[in-house]
């Protein structure tokens, strides 16, 4: 069974290029274009893993988080961050809010793929960034 991952972004070549790096290795990919886009989704099954801009119109990537939490059957969907900084008050809301890290653009495609694959492959993962990967205990 292929694995889906949801694809938050509102810049449209960056989904196109995170769309072709992930179905190249093999996952189906679903697009949303906004934090807003990413709430319709919350009607359907939740995919392997969400990636989602943290800068978006309508609604912010933190906003969707908190929200996206709040619907019991995507309360543990992995959400990785993509981010055009790495202010460290965003990524300390975000892995409040139980994200499972982030990757700052511009992003290489087999930097994308080592973190999705971390994340999916290791269920006691909690953060994952470029200083730190922090697992729950055993």
């Amino acid at each position: 069974m292929t694995r889906q991952i949801l694809i938050a972004e509102d810049d449209a070549g960056v989904r196109e290029f995170l769309a072709i790096a992930l179905t190249g290795a093999g996952f189906e990919t679903v697009e949303a274009k906004d934090g807003a886009a990413v709430l319709t989704r919350l009607a359907y099954a939740p995919p392997a893993m969400v990636l989602m801009d943290l800068h978006m119109p309508v609604m912010d990537g933190l906003e969707a988080l908190r929200r996206l939490r709040s619907v019991e059957s995507w309360a543990e969907a992995p959400v990785l961050f993509l981010t055009a900084s790495g202010q460290s008050q965003n990524m300390v809301t975000a892995r409040r809010l139980g994200a499972r890290g982030y990757l700052v653009k511009p992003i290489r495609p087999g930097d994308l793929l080592a973190r999705v694959q971390a994340v999916l492959s290791d269920p006691g993962l909690l953060w994952l960034d470029d200083m730190t990967q922090v697992r729950s205990a055993p």
